[in-house]
Protein backbone atom coordinates (compact mmCIF):
# COMPACT_ATOMS: atom_id res chain seq x y z
CA UNK A 1 0.00 0.00 0.00
CA UNK A 2 1.09 3.68 -0.73
CA UNK A 3 -0.78 7.12 0.38
CA UNK A 4 0.43 10.14 -1.39
CA UNK A 5 -0.36 13.29 0.09
CA UNK A 6 -1.68 16.17 -1.94
CA UNK A 7 -1.23 14.73 -5.03
CA UNK A 8 -4.68 14.49 -7.39
CA UNK A 9 -5.90 14.52 -4.03
CA UNK A 10 -5.61 15.49 -0.08
CA UNK A 11 -5.11 11.52 0.13
CA UNK A 12 -4.24 9.13 -2.21
CA UNK A 13 -4.32 5.88 -1.27
CA UNK A 14 -2.70 3.00 -3.43
CA UNK A 15 -4.21 -0.32 -2.57
CA UNK A 16 -4.03 -3.94 -3.27
CA UNK A 17 -7.50 -3.93 -4.54
CA UNK A 18 -8.03 -0.51 -6.13
CA UNK A 19 -7.77 3.59 -5.39
CA UNK A 20 -9.10 5.52 -2.84
CA UNK A 21 -9.16 9.47 -3.10
CA UNK A 22 -10.00 11.50 -0.16
CA UNK A 23 -11.14 14.97 0.43
CA UNK A 24 -10.32 15.89 3.87
CA UNK A 25 -12.11 18.66 5.66
CA UNK A 26 -11.97 20.68 9.58
CA UNK A 27 -13.68 23.00 11.16
CA UNK A 28 -13.76 24.62 14.14
CA UNK A 29 -17.37 24.76 14.78
CA UNK A 30 -20.64 24.47 13.13
CA UNK A 31 -22.05 21.44 10.97
CA UNK A 32 -21.94 19.93 7.44
CA UNK A 33 -24.49 20.33 4.61
CA UNK A 34 -24.61 18.73 1.29
CA UNK A 35 -24.95 22.00 -0.19
CA UNK A 36 -21.84 22.88 1.36
CA UNK A 37 -19.94 20.69 0.34
CA UNK A 38 -21.25 20.60 -3.38
CA UNK A 39 -19.88 24.38 -3.41
CA UNK A 40 -17.70 25.55 -6.24
CA UNK A 41 -13.82 24.81 -4.94
CA UNK A 42 -14.96 22.59 -2.25
CA UNK A 43 -15.29 18.83 -1.44
CA UNK A 44 -17.10 17.15 -4.22
CA UNK A 45 -15.62 19.69 -7.13
CA UNK A 46 -12.35 18.14 -6.12
CA UNK A 47 -13.19 14.67 -6.43
CA UNK A 48 -14.91 15.24 -9.42
CA UNK A 49 -12.14 16.26 -10.97
CA UNK A 50 -10.11 13.01 -9.45
CA UNK A 51 -12.93 10.80 -10.92
CA UNK A 52 -11.88 12.28 -14.40
CA UNK A 53 -8.53 12.02 -14.23
CA UNK A 54 -8.67 7.99 -12.47
CA UNK A 55 -11.23 7.93 -15.52
CA UNK A 56 -8.96 9.36 -18.28
CA UNK A 57 -6.31 7.02 -16.36
CA UNK A 58 -8.81 3.71 -16.68
CA UNK A 59 -8.65 3.11 -13.40
CA UNK A 60 -12.20 4.68 -12.47
CA UNK A 61 -13.48 1.30 -11.93
CA UNK A 62 -11.29 0.40 -9.61
CA UNK A 63 -11.44 3.61 -7.24
CA UNK A 64 -13.64 5.40 -4.47
CA UNK A 65 -13.66 8.86 -3.75
CA UNK A 66 -14.62 10.03 -0.53
CA UNK A 67 -15.07 12.71 2.29
CA UNK A 68 -13.73 12.90 5.37
CA UNK A 69 -15.68 15.89 7.63
CA UNK A 70 -14.40 16.85 11.14
CA UNK A 71 -17.43 17.71 13.40
CA UNK A 72 -21.47 16.59 12.70
CA UNK A 73 -23.72 16.68 9.52
CA UNK A 74 -26.34 19.05 9.36
CA UNK A 75 -29.84 17.56 10.24
CA UNK A 76 -32.05 18.45 6.99
CA UNK A 77 -33.22 15.83 4.98
CA UNK A 78 -31.70 16.22 1.99
CA UNK A 79 -28.21 16.54 4.10
CA UNK A 80 -28.64 13.39 5.68
CA UNK A 81 -30.34 11.49 2.42
CA UNK A 82 -27.29 12.34 0.38
CA UNK A 83 -24.55 11.82 2.96
CA UNK A 84 -26.22 8.03 3.86
CA UNK A 85 -26.84 7.07 -0.14
CA UNK A 86 -24.82 9.58 -2.43
CA UNK A 87 -26.86 8.13 -5.19
CA UNK A 88 -29.76 9.13 -3.71
CA UNK A 89 -28.92 13.27 -4.27
CA UNK A 90 -30.75 15.56 -5.08
CA UNK A 91 -31.90 17.09 -8.26
CA UNK A 92 -30.70 20.71 -7.20
CA UNK A 93 -27.68 18.96 -6.00
CA UNK A 94 -27.15 16.86 -9.05
CA UNK A 95 -27.27 19.96 -10.90
CA UNK A 96 -24.27 21.76 -8.98
CA UNK A 97 -22.57 18.61 -9.98
CA UNK A 98 -23.00 18.71 -13.91
CA UNK A 99 -21.73 22.25 -13.19
CA UNK A 100 -18.22 20.41 -12.40
CA UNK A 101 -18.14 18.86 -15.86
CA UNK A 102 -19.86 14.71 -14.67
CA UNK A 103 -23.62 14.27 -16.15
CA UNK A 104 -25.27 11.14 -17.36
CA UNK A 105 -23.44 7.68 -16.47
CA UNK A 106 -20.44 9.47 -15.39
CA UNK A 107 -22.35 11.07 -13.04
CA UNK A 108 -24.26 8.01 -11.69
CA UNK A 109 -20.95 6.16 -11.70
CA UNK A 110 -19.28 9.00 -9.67
CA UNK A 111 -22.41 8.89 -7.01
CA UNK A 112 -21.73 5.25 -6.64
CA UNK A 113 -18.15 5.62 -5.55
CA UNK A 114 -18.71 8.51 -3.30
CA UNK A 115 -18.82 7.75 0.73
CA UNK A 116 -19.22 10.69 2.92
CA UNK A 117 -17.81 10.05 6.41
CA UNK A 118 -18.94 12.69 9.09
CA UNK A 119 -17.78 12.63 13.21
CA UNK A 120 -14.02 12.32 11.94
CA UNK A 121 -11.43 12.76 14.90
CA UNK A 122 -10.64 16.29 15.74
CA UNK A 123 -7.24 17.31 15.20
CA UNK A 124 -6.70 17.15 18.96
CA UNK A 125 -7.92 13.90 19.26
CA UNK A 126 -5.47 12.21 16.46
CA UNK A 127 -2.78 13.84 18.75
CA UNK A 128 -3.45 12.29 21.58
CA UNK A 129 -4.05 9.04 19.87
CA UNK A 130 -1.05 9.22 18.26
CA UNK A 131 1.04 10.32 21.18
CA UNK A 132 -0.62 7.28 23.25
CA UNK A 133 0.08 4.70 20.15
CA UNK A 134 3.76 5.81 19.79
CA UNK A 135 4.09 5.06 23.78
CA UNK A 136 2.45 1.84 23.22
CA UNK A 137 4.68 0.92 20.59
CA UNK A 138 8.12 2.03 21.88
CA UNK A 139 7.49 1.58 25.83
CA UNK A 140 10.92 2.36 26.71
CA UNK A 141 10.70 5.64 25.32
CA UNK A 142 9.96 8.58 27.82
CA UNK A 143 7.23 11.17 27.23
CA UNK A 144 9.52 13.58 25.65
CA UNK A 145 10.87 11.67 23.55
CA UNK A 146 7.52 10.44 22.59
CA UNK A 147 6.65 14.12 21.54
CA UNK A 148 10.04 14.13 19.85
CA UNK A 149 9.29 11.16 17.98
CA UNK A 150 5.91 12.55 16.90
CA UNK A 151 7.02 15.70 15.81
CA UNK A 152 9.83 14.46 13.70
CA UNK A 153 7.46 12.44 11.88
CA UNK A 154 4.87 14.94 11.68
CA UNK A 155 7.79 16.94 9.82
CA UNK A 156 8.32 14.24 7.36
CA UNK A 157 4.39 14.08 6.49
CA UNK A 158 3.95 18.30 6.17
CA UNK A 159 6.90 17.70 3.97
CA UNK A 160 5.64 15.36 1.96
CA UNK A 161 2.19 16.60 1.50
CA UNK A 162 4.20 20.08 0.68
CA UNK A 163 6.36 18.84 -1.89
CA UNK A 164 8.87 20.60 -0.09
CA UNK A 165 12.35 20.00 1.98
CA UNK A 166 12.13 18.20 4.78
CA UNK A 167 13.83 19.39 7.78
CA UNK A 168 17.97 18.35 7.30
CA UNK A 169 17.56 15.75 10.33
CA UNK A 170 14.60 14.25 8.82
CA UNK A 171 16.70 14.32 5.28
CA UNK A 172 19.67 12.47 6.57
CA UNK A 173 17.65 9.95 8.21
CA UNK A 174 15.08 9.13 5.30
CA UNK A 175 18.33 8.62 3.34
CA UNK A 176 19.38 6.14 5.68
CA UNK A 177 16.52 3.92 5.10
CA UNK A 178 15.70 4.67 1.40
CA UNK A 179 13.86 1.65 0.03
CA UNK A 180 12.22 2.50 -3.31
CA UNK A 181 9.59 0.99 -4.66
CA UNK A 182 10.26 -2.14 -7.09
CA UNK A 183 8.64 0.54 -10.14
CA UNK A 184 10.50 3.41 -8.73
CA UNK A 185 10.23 5.16 -12.43
CA UNK A 186 6.32 5.46 -11.55
CA UNK A 187 6.85 7.51 -8.83
CA UNK A 188 9.55 9.58 -10.33
CA UNK A 189 7.47 12.57 -10.99
CA UNK A 190 6.05 13.11 -6.84
CA UNK A 191 9.35 11.44 -5.62
CA UNK A 192 9.27 14.86 -2.76
CA UNK A 193 5.77 13.53 -1.80
CA UNK A 194 6.69 9.91 -1.43
CA UNK A 195 7.44 7.84 2.50
CA UNK A 196 8.01 4.46 1.88
CA UNK A 197 7.90 2.24 4.49
CA UNK A 198 11.57 2.06 4.58
CA UNK A 199 11.87 6.09 4.97
CA UNK A 200 9.27 6.26 7.81
CA UNK A 201 11.01 2.98 9.80
CA UNK A 202 14.59 5.26 9.62
CA UNK A 203 12.98 8.04 11.40
CA UNK A 204 11.61 6.07 14.78
CA UNK A 205 13.87 3.69 16.92
CA UNK A 206 13.59 -0.21 16.46
CA UNK A 207 10.74 -2.05 16.89
CA UNK A 208 10.73 -5.78 18.72
CA UNK A 209 9.84 -7.15 15.43
CA UNK A 210 13.12 -5.48 13.99
CA UNK A 211 15.92 -8.68 13.63
CA UNK A 212 19.71 -8.40 14.91
CA UNK A 213 20.49 -7.75 10.90
CA UNK A 214 18.23 -5.01 10.80
CA UNK A 215 19.90 -3.70 13.33
CA UNK A 216 23.41 -3.96 12.01
CA UNK A 217 22.36 -2.71 8.58
CA UNK A 218 21.32 0.14 11.08
CA UNK A 219 24.34 0.59 13.03
CA UNK A 220 26.38 0.51 10.11
CA UNK A 221 24.92 3.98 8.90
CA UNK A 222 26.29 5.21 11.78
CA UNK A 223 22.67 5.27 13.54
CA UNK A 224 23.80 3.49 17.02
CA UNK A 225 25.96 0.80 18.06
CA UNK A 226 24.53 -2.32 18.04
CA UNK A 227 23.98 -2.66 21.76
CA UNK A 228 22.29 0.63 21.53
CA UNK A 229 19.48 -0.55 19.54
CA UNK A 230 19.24 -4.10 20.98
CA UNK A 231 18.67 -2.49 24.43
CA UNK A 232 15.84 0.19 22.83
CA UNK A 233 14.37 -2.96 21.04
CA UNK A 234 13.81 -5.00 24.11
CA UNK A 235 11.83 -1.71 25.71
CA UNK A 236 14.92 -0.11 27.10
CA UNK A 237 14.66 3.47 28.46
CA UNK A 238 17.01 6.09 27.60
CA UNK A 239 18.29 6.04 31.33
CA UNK A 240 19.72 2.39 31.39
CA UNK A 241 20.87 2.91 27.58
CA UNK A 242 23.20 5.32 29.06
CA UNK A 243 24.10 2.71 32.06
CA UNK A 244 25.15 0.14 29.96
CA UNK A 245 27.22 2.13 27.41
CA UNK A 246 29.03 3.31 30.55
CA UNK A 247 29.35 0.41 32.28
CA UNK A 248 30.45 -1.62 28.52
CA UNK A 249 33.13 1.36 28.07
CA UNK A 250 34.29 0.67 31.64
CA UNK A 251 34.71 -3.54 31.01
CA UNK A 252 36.42 -2.75 27.92
CA UNK A 253 39.32 -0.69 29.63
CA UNK A 254 39.90 -3.34 32.37
CA UNK A 255 39.35 -6.28 29.62
CA UNK A 256 42.58 -4.61 28.09
CA UNK A 257 44.08 -3.87 30.92
CA UNK A 258 43.75 -7.58 32.09
CA UNK A 259 44.61 -8.87 28.74
CA UNK A 260 47.77 -7.16 28.54
CA UNK A 261 48.31 -8.93 31.63
CA UNK A 262 47.21 -12.20 30.87
CA UNK A 263 45.39 -12.18 34.03
CA UNK A 264 42.14 -12.33 31.36
CA UNK A 265 43.26 -15.42 29.10
CA UNK A 266 40.70 -16.56 25.68
CA UNK A 267 39.39 -19.77 28.17
CA UNK A 268 38.89 -17.74 31.24
CA UNK A 269 36.74 -15.16 28.94
CA UNK A 270 35.18 -17.77 27.19
CA UNK A 271 34.18 -19.65 30.66
CA UNK A 272 33.10 -15.99 31.72
CA UNK A 273 30.48 -15.37 28.48
CA UNK A 274 29.25 -19.00 29.13
CA UNK A 275 28.11 -18.28 32.43
CA UNK A 276 27.04 -14.88 31.68
CA UNK A 277 25.05 -15.75 28.49
CA UNK A 278 23.26 -18.49 30.89
CA UNK A 279 22.35 -16.29 33.44
CA UNK A 280 20.87 -13.53 31.54
CA UNK A 281 19.09 -16.31 29.48
CA UNK A 282 17.67 -17.43 32.61
CA UNK A 283 16.72 -13.98 33.11
CA UNK A 284 15.69 -13.26 29.58
CA UNK A 285 13.01 -16.43 30.31
CA UNK A 286 11.83 -15.15 33.52
CA UNK A 287 10.96 -12.15 32.29
CA UNK A 288 9.24 -13.55 28.88
CA UNK A 289 6.95 -15.50 31.41
CA UNK A 290 6.00 -12.25 33.38
CA UNK A 291 3.48 -10.01 31.79
CA UNK A 292 4.96 -6.63 33.70
CA UNK A 293 8.28 -6.68 32.11
CA UNK A 294 6.91 -8.96 28.91
CA UNK A 295 7.15 -5.35 26.72
CA UNK A 296 10.41 -4.40 28.36
CA UNK A 297 12.54 -7.54 29.39
CA UNK A 298 16.16 -4.83 28.34
CA UNK A 299 14.72 -3.39 31.69
CA UNK A 300 14.45 -6.29 33.54
CA UNK A 301 17.68 -7.90 32.58
CA UNK A 302 19.46 -5.12 32.88
CA UNK A 303 18.40 -3.69 36.55
CA UNK A 304 18.28 -7.29 37.76
CA UNK A 305 21.87 -8.13 37.24
CA UNK A 306 22.92 -4.42 38.31
CA UNK A 307 20.88 -4.65 41.52
CA UNK A 308 21.97 -8.39 42.57
CA UNK A 309 25.38 -7.40 43.30
CA UNK A 310 26.63 -10.52 44.98
CA UNK A 311 25.02 -13.21 42.37
CA UNK A 312 26.47 -11.26 39.31
CA UNK A 313 29.83 -10.65 40.87
CA UNK A 314 29.66 -14.19 41.56
CA UNK A 315 30.00 -15.26 37.84
CA UNK A 316 33.11 -14.34 37.61
CA UNK A 317 34.58 -17.15 39.26
CA UNK A 318 38.15 -16.35 38.08
CA UNK A 319 37.91 -12.93 38.91
CA UNK A 320 39.25 -11.30 36.05
CA UNK A 321 37.21 -7.96 36.66
CA UNK A 322 38.07 -8.91 40.33
CA UNK A 323 34.48 -9.68 40.60
CA UNK A 324 33.07 -6.31 40.13
CA UNK A 325 29.53 -6.69 39.28
CA UNK A 326 29.61 -3.20 37.00
CA UNK A 327 32.28 -4.77 35.02
CA UNK A 328 30.85 -8.13 34.57
CA UNK A 329 27.66 -6.93 32.73
CA UNK A 330 29.83 -4.60 31.06
CA UNK A 331 31.43 -7.80 29.80
CA UNK A 332 27.57 -8.73 28.61
CA UNK A 333 26.90 -5.77 26.77
CA UNK A 334 30.52 -6.02 24.87
CA UNK A 335 28.76 -9.69 23.97
CA UNK A 336 25.09 -8.02 23.11
CA UNK A 337 27.12 -5.56 20.85
CA UNK A 338 28.87 -8.68 19.24
CA UNK A 339 25.26 -10.06 18.42
CA UNK A 340 25.34 -12.89 20.80
CA UNK A 341 23.51 -11.92 23.14
CA UNK A 342 19.81 -9.71 22.17
CA UNK A 343 18.00 -8.70 26.27
CA UNK A 344 15.19 -11.02 25.62
CA UNK A 345 14.17 -10.36 22.05
CA UNK A 346 16.30 -11.42 19.22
Amino acid sequence: MAIVCEHVEDLAIVETTGFCFAQLKTRDKGSWSAAKICEAGHAIERLVASYKLADAAGIASLSRFEVWLEGPPAEHKATTDFFNAPPSATEELKKKIRAFGLSGAKLADFLQRLSIHCHQPSRQAVDAVNVRLIGAIWPGLSMDQVERLYEVLLQAAEAAQSGSQAPQTVRSAIRAGRDAPAAADAWKPITSQVLTDGQLRALCPPIASDTDQDLIARAALGEATVLELKLVRAGASETTVRGALLVRADADVAATKARASRAMTSDHEGDLEKRLLAAADSLASLAASTGATLQRPAEYIFHNLMSNVANTAAIDVDGIYNRDHRLVVGHLCGVSDQCRFGWGLS
